[in-house]
This record gives structure tokens, C-alpha cells and sequence, in this order.
């Protein structure tokens, strides 16, 4: 059987299985769907749950007790991350405004980046990644029930007013996405009642998707449905759930909200154009003008950058020097949001870490074929499509200070480390 990480890979750390991991890792399983309950909480009972922030005081404990603190750093993953942290905080004292930089960190740090240590070191073998797979599942259906029950089109786009984390529809668009790649797990499972649950909650999933008018997230759907079609082994099984997926968003999207994601280029130039259609042309011309202007602010400053966080900050102190307009807008693409905040070597590790993500995704998923590695192949096949959509969907989204990048590689690690072991190579 070929193994699923090649030699060339560091060996995996022993697994925990003391109190505190298993601990530890209950109480991961908590805090995957904590935020949904607290949302429910508020909606129901009109009561803040704290769910989230009991999780947030515990986890640390818990990973300390474990003893697999530095579990991640075994791996290239984990010790690019650390890497990536390291000059972050390099760039801090260099910030154009440094206690804005300093309150992003304070908050990003502990609630974000440290999140793919949580994972690496709590989910410590392959039945726990099984299981966590579950958590998440659920977590996406409480989204969907969310979406469904206080979701609002009043703007013209999908959003939840009341919600804490969903107000904005391009962060809805994201977690739609990822959801939709998580519900690919129920595929892959034996039970047909599972395989039509997974079908169903992604038809919902890509009909609310739709709705929230993100054109970075239909181009999304686009790359991810094409790479799934190019590549990977059960095509027909990912056709049979795709096509009525599809179907299902023609006839229920609004027709408005379906035209928006597909408006591009100069389509809504003509002075005919709806109301709605100039404000979408308006948008996307205001991000290309901060695609531009982030990128030559990354080479302006190409060692440190102006600061983590403070694009909006530089951008519109130069556009009042110019005597132009200062919308005070973040740069609308992580990948330029890293390069030009914290300087190009942040964004060299970066992309280091969404590659070296998708790449060992890929190779488990296509070398645990036997029927024992099924449920790991499955796993690494979700976390490969976790990591797809967003690497494709935050090139038009700045969201690299969020915990959506350290969750996918830290799952990732464990996944790496799990494979090693079954493989032999520990």
C-alpha cells in the first residue's frame, strides 16, 4: 500500500490520549458549532449563551493538559504558520497606526490563528477527525436554518440582520461555501439516507449562496465544481448531487439576486442600466481601483508592510493627500490585505500554507483508497475542498486575519499526522 505522506515528511508526533486531550477534544466539538447556539440562544431566549467564550477560556487549558502544545510545529505546516505569526508581530511596530495593528492582534490571535494549534493537537487520530466531520455538519445545518429562518433580502442580497457573524453577505457567501464543501462528506458514506442529506443541504446551501449576490463566490462555485469534475474518482457520484444542486438554485433564486453574481465586465455601462445594476458595476470598479492600489502599496513597502490591518488607513491618508475621496475600504483580496499590511514575506508564507494545504489534501485523498483509509479519504477530500473555495473565494474577500485558514490547516495537520501513522511511518 503506498503510503498516504511521502518519507520525505517528518515523522508524526505520539498521539495524546490522556484526560486532557480527550477533554480537549469534547470540548473542540463543542466550540465548532458554539457560535450557532449562541445565535439561537439570542433569537429564542433574547440571552447571550457565552458558549463560544467558556470554549475560548477552556480550550487553552485543555491544550496545555493535553501535552501535544506544539504538536503542530512537527509539521512544515504548522512551523510555516508560526513563521507567519512571527512576522506579523515584526510588522506591528512598524504599523502606520500601530494600536490599530495592536487591537487586531489581540483579537486575532487568540480567537483566530491559534486555532490551528486547537485542531492540530486535539484532533489526534483519524476517528476523531470522523467524528469532528460531524460536528461541522451539524454546525452548517444550524447556518441553514439560520439563513432560512432570519435571513432577509430587503438590501437586494441575502443577509441576517440579527445575526453576530452574518450581517455582511460576503462573509455568508464564504461560510456557504465551506459548508458546501463539508456536506460532501455525507457522499461518501454508505448509508443512502446520508448521501441524500449531504445532496439536500448543498442544493440549499448553493440556492442561499446564490442569493447573497457574491459574484467572487459564484466564480468560486465555477473553479470548484470544474476542479471536482476534472479530478476526482467518484465524478458521477459528485454529478448525480451537483445537477440537482443546480436545478433547484435556477428555480428558486430571485431572478435579481442571479443576475448580480453573473454581472461582469461592462454589461451594466449603458445609461439604460437598472439602478441596481450600476451599483453592482460601481462596486466592482471601486475593488479593482483597491486591487491596484494594494498591490503597489505591497511593493511600496515590500519588507514589513504598513501595519496588520491598516491598508484603509494608509490607502485613504495617501487618497487625502491627493485631494481624492477617501472611502476608507480594506483592500477586498487577502491575498493583497497580507502583502501590503505585513509585507511580502507574510504573504510568500501565506500562500505557502493554503499550497501546502491543498497539496497534502489531495494526496491523501487520492492514495487512501483501501477500504480501512475510505473515511480518511473522504475527510481529506472535504478539507481539500475547504481549502479550495477559500483560497479561490478571499481573492475577491479580505478575510486573512479570521479563523477560517488556521481551522482547514490545522485539520489538515492532524489529517497528515493520522495518515502517517496508518501508513506505517511513525
Amino acid at each position: 500500500m503506498k503510503p498516504a505522506i511521502t518519507a520525505v515528511e517528518n515523522a508524526a508526533p505520539p498521539s495524546g490520549s490522556g484526560l486532557g486531550q480527550r477533554a480537549g477534544f469534547a470540548l473542540l466539538c463543542v466550540f465548532t458549532v458554539s457560535p450557532y447556539l449562541n445565535e439561537f440562544a439570542m433569537r429564542l431566549f433574547h440571552v447571550k449563551a457565552y458558549i463560544s467564550t467558556a470554549c475560548w477560556a477552556l480550550l487553552p487549558i485543555l491544550l496545555l493538559l493535553s501535552g501535544q502544545l506544539f504538536r503542530a510545529l512537527y509539521d512544515p505546516i504548522g512551523r510555516l504558520w508560526t513563521l507567519f505569526l512571527v512576522w506579523i508581530l515584526l510588522a506591528a511596530p512598524f504599523s502606520v497606526w500601530r494600536s490599530g495593528s495592536l487591537a487586531l492582534l489581540l483579537d486575532y490571535v487568540p480567537h483566530g490563528w491559534v486555532q490551528l494549534f486547537y485542531f492540530a493537537a486535539l484532533a489526534a487520530s483519524a476517528r476523531h477527525l470522523r467524528r469532528l466531520m460531524y460536528f461541522l455538519i451539524v454546525s452548517d445545518v444550524l447556518l441553514l436554518i439560520d439563513c432560512w429562518w432570519g435571513g432577509s433580502m430587503a438590501g437586494g442580497r441575502l443577509e441576517i440582520p440579527g445575526s453576530m457573524f452574518f450581517r455582511n453577505a460576503n462573509d455568508l457567501s464564504l461560510q456557504l461555501l465551506i459548508a458546501m464543501a463539508q456536506f460532501m462528506y455525507l457522499l461518501y458514506q454508505r448509508a443512502l439516507w446520508k448521501r441524500a442529506l449531504g445532496a439536500a443541504c448543498t442544493g440549499a446551501a448553493l440556492v442561499f449562496m446564490f442569493e447573497t449576490g457574491a459574484r467572487g463566490a459564484f466564480l468560486t462555485v465555477l473553479a470548484f465544481g470544474i476542479t471536482m469534475l476534472a479530478f476526482i474518482r467518484h465524478r458521477m457520484r459528485f454529478v448525480v448531487c451537483a445537477a440537482p444542486a443546480g436545478a433547484l438554485a435556477l428555480l428558486i433564486v430571485p431572478s435579481g439576486a442571479f443576475h448580480r453574481v453573473t454581472l461582469f465586465g461592462s454589461q451594466a455601462e449603458a445609461p439604460t442600466a437598472a439602478v441596481l445594476d450600476q451599483a453592482a458595476m460601481a462596486s466592482q470598479t471601486q475593488r479593482l481601483a483597491l486591487l491596484r492600489q494594494s498591490i503597489a502599496c505591497a511593493f511600496e513597502h515590500p519588507l514589513l508592510g504598513v501595519g496588520p490591518g491598516q491598508f484603509a488607513v494608509a490607502a485613504s491618508e495617501e487618497l487625502t493627500r491627493d485631494g481624492q475621496n477617501a472611502p476608507w475600504l480594506g483592500t477586498h483580496n487577502s491575498y493583497t490585505e497580507v502583502a501590503s499590511e505585513c509585507g511580502l514575506p507574510a504573504f510568500l508564507l501565506y500562500v505557502a500554507v493554503i499550497v501546502l494545504v491543498l497539496r497534502s489534501n489531495w494526496t491523501i485523498s487520492k492514495r487512501a483508497r483501501s477500504e480501512e483509509e475510505s473515511g480518511m479519504a473522504a475527510v481529506a477530500l472535504c478539507l481539500f475542498a475547504s481549502a479550495l473555495v477559500y483560497a479561490v473565494d478571499t481573492f475577491f474577500f479580505h478575510v486573512a486575519y479570521s479563523c477560517y485558514l488556521p481551522a482547514i490547516a490545522g485539520m489538515s495537520v492532524a489529517l497528515r499526522f493520522a495518515a502517517r501513522r496508518q501508513s506505517g511511518l511513525s
